[in-house]
């Protein structure tokens, strides 16, 4: 498949799970500096990062802030919250186009393209191969954009991130239900899970959220892989029959209740307190929350079910990794070897979060392997040797204005009262004019 990404699993783990530090191989501060005044002054550098789940807070409270002063001791680093999702794309945007961009920020998909035509971005290739940092990345490659240039560090963790579906063991059992490897067990175990006063399943619906970043793919890749393969690489539309399926199983969903009402105005953290406080069974969600979810040993997963035999889950799977998502540089800072240490520094500071948890990351910070939690080693041995691996639609297949168009679309079609039909129709013309495949 043209939109499948073979991916080297590399793994890199803390000693010290609660280890906060910054490694050894952290980079090491700029020496640039004004003396003008006889004093050594402070250069000022602005940052714009995600600041809406847990694990975004916890890297800035615990291991970003503790350690920058003494990893760059010549900056003065004032953090901006910059949200996420469409409030961080709207943000970013309108900041570009008034000029006044940070020195770093967290780069995506949906609005890296009006950045990169306005030469707002920096190409940090040749940065970071002078000062020998790309060479801390396992694969190296997979940090590099389609024009072959670097613009974002991350720490490798997103590669390990697909969407799965956690459940409570708890309430599987009250409700008499096992787990489902067909979609229609799991419509089933739905209705029976309904039936006995429990939400079936839960999902951040707002800004149509899980239809935008995986419902939309699941639904498509669990009855076609290829036909969702060919999505994202641009080699079908949807008035494909398979992707017309796929929607119609989200608004099966819809219809029949799985989610809870009003989920389409259901934010990220209400949704995830739904399912940690029980008043939820199951949980459509990425793995990146899997460290914090299995601190509950109630809590399991399963791969998204399948819809027909051209679909195993133990042969393809989402992954939601992009070489764009991660820290990057305003090509129009006036310190821009600082900026890209402070990017560095981030990056790491990421890597040594996601390493404390157990997960699998790229980067390597030079510190030993640790035992991971059970529910880490079940996933990761599901999900290694797993051969075809497709590139997330959301961020690898749209421009922002067909990224915002999904978003809206998605979110109606939680409602239970717009037809698939619509979606469809709504989504072909958009899709027909979706310039991302231009650059």
């Amino acid at each position: 498949m043209a939109a499948v990404l073979l991916v080297v699993s590399a793994c890199g783990n803390n000693t010290d799970s609660g280890s906060n530090q910054v490694s050894d191989n952290s980079p090491a501060p700029a020496a640039s500096t004004d003396n003008s005044a006889g004093n050594e002054k402070k250069i000022k550098m602005r940052v714009i990062t995600i600041t809406t789940d847990e694990n975004r807070n916890k890297i800035m409270d615990e291991y970003i802030k503790p350690n920058i002063e003494k990893a760059l001791p010549n900056l003065e680093v004032e953090f901006e919250p910059g949200g996420g999702g469409e409030d961080m794309a709207n943000k970013l945007k309108t900041l570009n186009a008034s000029d006044d961009m940070p020195d770093v920020f967290w780069n995506d998909a949906g609005y890296f393209t009006p950045l990169k035509s306005t030469g707002s971005i920096m190409d940090l290739t040749s940065a970071i191969t002078a000062d020998g940092y790309i060479d801390k990345y396992a694969v190296p490659d997979a940090l590099k954009h389609v024009d072959g240039k670097i613009y974002s560090l991350s720490s490798g963790a997103d590669t390990y991130f697909t969407p799965v579906i956690f459940y409570h063991k708890d309430m599987f059992e009250q409700a008499g239900v096992k787990v489902p490897t067909t979609f229609d067990e799991f419509m089933q175990v739905s209705k029976t899970l309904k039936s006995k006063d429990m939400v079936p399943a839960v999902t951040p619906g707002k800004d149509g959220w899980g239809p935008k970043l995986f419902m939309l793919q699941q639904m498509i890749q669990i009855g076609d892989p290829q036909a969702m393969a060919d999505l994202v690489s641009n080699k079908t539309d949807f008035s494909n029959p398979s992707v017309k399926e796929g929607v119609a199983r989200i608004e099966k969903m819809a219809k029949e209740g799985v989610f809870p009402e009003g989920i389409s105005n259901l934010d990220y953290g209400p949704a995830m307190e739904m399912f940690t406080s029980k008043r939820a069974a199951m949980l459509m969600m990425f793995t990146w929350e899997l460290p914090n979810l299995a601190k509950d040993d109630t809590v399991d997963f399963f791969p998204f079910p399948s819809a027909s035999d051209k679909y195993d889950p133990a042969k393809v799977v989402q992954f939601w990794g992009s070489p764009l998502n991660g820290y990057a540089v305003s090509a129009k800072t006036e310190h821009p070897d600082e900026a890209v240490k402070l990017a560095e520094f981030l990056a790491m500071a990421d890597a040594l979060y996601f390493e404390s948890t157990g997960a699998p990351i790229s980067l390597k910070t030079g510190n030993a392997a640790s035992e991971k939690s059970p529910l880490m080693q079940k996933f990761i041995d599901w999900y290694n040797p797993i051969p075809t691996k497709i590139a997330s639609f959301a961020l690898n297949s749209l421009d922002a204005r067909t990224s915002a168009e999904l978003s809206s679309q998605g979110a109606n079609l939680l409602t239970g009262e717009y037809a698939a039909d619509s979606f469809v129709t709504a989504m072909d013309k958009i899709w027909s004019e979706n310039t991302w495949f231009d650059n």
